[in-house]
């Protein structure tokens, strides 16, 4: 049987530390803020749409907590874009 590692040493741990993580995370916190102020959404109305808690959309878009694929998915279909748009993979559809 292999020993569990140490918490200290959860690649978990260490990756959510890391400078690439941080970066990107900050990076889909702004790109997210883009989009619902392009809306002209309030962070409330936003986090109704895509059904999310207020505080957990506001973590996110400081880029302080790390996203589920369930929440890209609700982000995405809440905002009306693509997913692809969240990641700086297309360019933001237009409001309306």
């Amino acid at each position: 049987m292999v020993p569990r590692p140490k918490t200290d040493e959860r690649p978990s741990r260490v990756h959510k530390r890391s400078p690439r993580y941080v970066r990107e995370a900050k990076a889909l916190g702004l790109r997210l803020r883009r989009i619902r102020e392009a809306q002209e959404w309030t962070l409330e109305q936003t986090a109704e749409r895509c059904d999310l808690d207020l505080k957990h959309l506001q973590k996110i878009e400081s880029g302080a907590l790390n996203v589920t694929l369930v929440t890209l998915v609700r982000l995405s279909a809440g905002l009306r874009q693509p997913i692809a748009v969240l990641f700086g993979g297309m360019t933001p559809k237009s409001k309306g």
